[in-house]
């Protein structure tokens, strides 16, 4: 096995322990800890940085700034999910630690399979826990809520928060799923 291939492969390995033990303590505690995501960006900074000085490819791509490009796409992507409170804080941030392992364009493609995913594991999740009519309640509330917010120039009539919530995905679970898909294909990360 050559450098080339061993510094892809030990990412590759990286990113998906990280994100499987990402879905472990979300599972268990529904957050994601900042320990994990720090030391995930540090791995990922310090792999790219290896792979930069010995020639060899770095999933990320092959611009000193590449994981900065990924960490911000697959960031910023994720984020509207964070402000309508569909998805944690955490989960915007493994997000972004998986984009700085993978790029700009893989962490794109992550993203969108990690909101395939979570589509079909929220109507899982809803069905299975007897909640679809207090989720729909609650996307009501929250598109209601962000309309008047556009309507008012975002000095909107802030609408009280809902009593209860529907139940709360562990999005983990969907961002580890699409991360996983982007590593395993044939494209790869």
């Amino acid at each position: 096995m050559t450098i080339s291939a061993s510094i892809a492969t030990a990412d590759s390995l990286a990113l998906a322990a990280l994100v499987l033990a990402a879905v472990v303590t979300d599972l268990r505690s529904r957050r994601i800890p900042n320990r994990l995501v720090l030391a995930g960006l540090a791995l990922a900074v310090a792999s790219h940085a290896a792979a930069l000085l010995t020639g060899a490819p770095s999933l990320a791509g092959p611009a000193w700034w590449a994981p900065l490009a990924g960490l911000l796409t697959a960031g910023l992507a994720l984020m509207p999910l964070h402000l309508l409170r569909a998805c944690g804080a955490g989960d915007v941030k493994l997000m972004a630690m998986a984009g700085a392992f993978l790029g700009a364009p893989a962490a794109l493609r992550a993203v969108l399979f990690t909101l395939l995913v979570g589509g079909v594991l929220s109507v899982f999740y809803m069905l299975g826990r007897g909640v679809a009519a207090q989720a729909f309640a609650n996307l009501r509330f929250m598109l209601t809520e962000w309309l008047l917010r556009v309507r008012g120039g975002g000095q909107g009539i802030a609408l009280a928060p809902l009593a209860s919530t529907a139940a709360r995905l562990p999005y983990g679970v969907a961002i580890s799923a699409g991360t996983l898909i982007v590593l395993l294909s044939p494209t790869g990360g």
